[in-house]
Parts: C-alpha cells; structure tokens; sequence
C-alpha cells in the first residue's frame, strides 16, 4: 500500500481542530528553536513543512516561524517555505488557503515563497545543508507501509503480539530514516521542530476508544453487507504512536551524530468538544466533532474513493460516539520534539 493522505477538498482543513491546538500547545518548544537557530549568512532561508496535508495547521506555525525569522535575518531576505506530502496528497486545497485565507503567511511578504514537494518525508527531499528550519504538525505517527494486518480491528494494539511488534520495527525504521535524510538537509545550526502522535507512560495516545466505536460500526456494516468483508480484513491502519523512548532511541544508538535531541514533551492535547461534553453533556456535539477528526484523518484510508461507504459509516460513527460519548471521553497524546543540527 501507499502512504495515506488526509481527507481532500479541503475537508481535513475543516475537520483538524485537534491536530491544529496539538500544534499550538508546542509554541513554547517552536519560539525556542526560532531562537536559537543560526541564520544562514547569505542566499535564502529555507523552511520545510513535513506533511503538510491541505495547510490549515501549518498556516500559523510557518507564518510565526517566518515572523521571527524576518525580525532575526532582516525584511529583505528571501525565504522559501516547502510543503511536503505524499504525491496524491491535495495540494490544490493547499495552495488555495495559501492565496485566499486572511491569515496566509504570504500576505504582505514579497520576499516569502512557498513551494510544495510531492514525495514521502521517510526519503529525501531537499539539497544537502540548505534547511534551516524544518516543521512538522501531527504526520510522523503515519508509517511508510503498513506492516501487519490485527484481526477484526483497525488499530494495530488491538491485535496480537507479533501484529503490535511488526508495527513497532517499522516506526523505528521510519524514525530513524526521517532524521537520517533531515541530518545530511539541514544546514550546520538548523533546527527541527516535530508534532506527532504519541503515547504517554501508561502506553495510551487517547483514540483507542474512538477505534474501537469505528471498528463496531464497520463490523456492523459488514454484517449489513454494506462493506464487503474482505475489504474490512484489510483496513488496519497504518498509524502508530511513540513513547518517550522511542523518540529517543536514534540519538542514543549514536547513529546519528550530526543531531542532538534538545527536548521533548509528551502531553494530552487540549479538546474544547470534549471540555464542553463534560460542562454541558451535549453527546451530539462531541460526536459531530470526533466523527469529523476520524474520517478527515483516516476516511481515504478505510474507504479509498468510495464516497457513499464512507458517508454511510461517518452517520453510523456519530450516533455511536453520541450514544455512549464516554468511551470517546479522551484527550488525544502528543509528543513534541526538538532537534538541533551540529
């Protein structure tokens, strides 16, 4: 299988409120690395977007990146932003926002350019030393290939041991090749700041109970003759999480030289629904606002092109979360990484 790319026409960009207050709650960590990066002395300042998907939650990072970049390396310099994501990624819906929004980093900057890069951030992706500071908001917990089918579920933890051990040789693969490419890119003094999906010490990220709601449905669905039962057996989702540990694991294998890991937080995202759920009891709003994470984040890869199978099992998802919100009643786990080139 290929990659999978979020929800397209710009359905993502509407229904990625968690993934963008993941972001946010990293501003700390980002100020810092803007901080203390060093300016290359001539030529332009490069910055790259590791999975950008259609943009929305790259929009504030990049654009406070930029302003902080300006005010350390002068109005007049040019900077390149690159976008990466996966070649079938919707980057029509990327370079829309990017010229319409009201809060497009491109407004007001001439000497800001913006480029789009279709190819898995698990290769390379730009010239050697020409990075100066790379970005990435809620991708890298996507794996390159998914390496082992759970029986009867979606989520890889809900399998056996020898499902849940392949899924973690090839994060650790992924991890590894990621900051391996990013080290020979990034210029001498370069920083990376990384937003992922994680797990916290207890060995939870906080969407195992919403894939077990998508798990139900969709059995159901089968039972229904609605999806067929063979396409179901396939759809394990290639995402998996990472602990503390495994973040780190590169730099203490001594692999990887050039890179330092400055810092890294673990925390759970703030969830305005969940918070609000839990004030008002208003099950139909968290249902409406965790079926649209769901399907905006893994729709294409459950259901491919199949519009009415989808719409079928995001109905069905709603009322389900909506009928016991409880066992969706998690804040969602983030890790946040910094790294410093040498």
């Amino acid at each position: 299988m290929t990659e999978s790319v979020m929800q397209g026409h710009g359905y993502y960009n509407a229904h990625s409120e968690l993934q963008a207050r993941s972001a946010q709650a990293s501003d700390p960590i980002l100020d810092t690395a803007l901080r203390e990066l060093a300016i290359p002395a001539t030529g332009p300042i490069t910055l790259a977007d590791f999975g950008s998907s259609q943009g929305r939650n790259s929009l504030r990072p990049i654009g406070r990146a930029l302003s902080a970049l300006i005010a350390r390396g002068g109005a007049d310099r040019d900077f390149a932003v690159i976008h990466t994501d996966q070649p079938h990624n919707d980057f029509a819906s990327l370079f829309t926002l990017l010229q319409e929004s009201p809060d497009s980093y491109l407004r007001d900057q001439p000497h800001v350019f913006a480029y789009a890069i279709g190819r898995t951030f698990y290769g390379p992706l730009l010239p050697a030393g020409s990075l100066t500071f790379g970005w990435s908001s809620i991708a890298l917990h996507w794996l390159s290939r998914r390496p082992a089918i759970a029986p009867n579920h979606l989520w890889f933890d809900r399998g056996p041991p020898e499902v849940r051990d392949a899924f973690a040789a090839v994060a650790a693969e992924d991890w590894q090749s990621f900051l391996t490419h990013r080290a020979k890119e990034l210029a001498p003094g370069g920083q990376l700041v990384l937003v992922s999906g994680a797990n916290d010490e207890g060995g939870q990220c906080g969407i195992e109970g919403v894939f077990d709601f998508a798990n139900e449905v969709l059995q159901r669905m089968v039972a229904d003759g609605a999806v067929p039962k063979a396409a179901y057996q396939a759809m394990t989702v290639p995402v998996r999480p990472r602990s503390r540990a495994d973040f780190e694991a590169p730099f203490r294998s001594g692999l990887l030289p050039d890179l330092k890991l400055e810092e890294i937080t673990i925390a759970p995202t703030p969830n305005p629904a969940l918070d609000n759920w839990r004030a008002d009891g208003d099950a139909d709003a968290l249902a409406q606002v965790m079926t649209g994470f769901f399907v905006g984040a893994f729709g294409p890869t459950l259901f491919g092109d199949d519009q009415p199978s989808e719409n079928a099992f995001a109905l069905r998802l709603h009322q389900a979360i909506a009928a016991q919100p409880e066992q969706a009643a998690r804040e969602l786990v983030t890790g946040t990484v910094r790294v410093s080139r040498l």
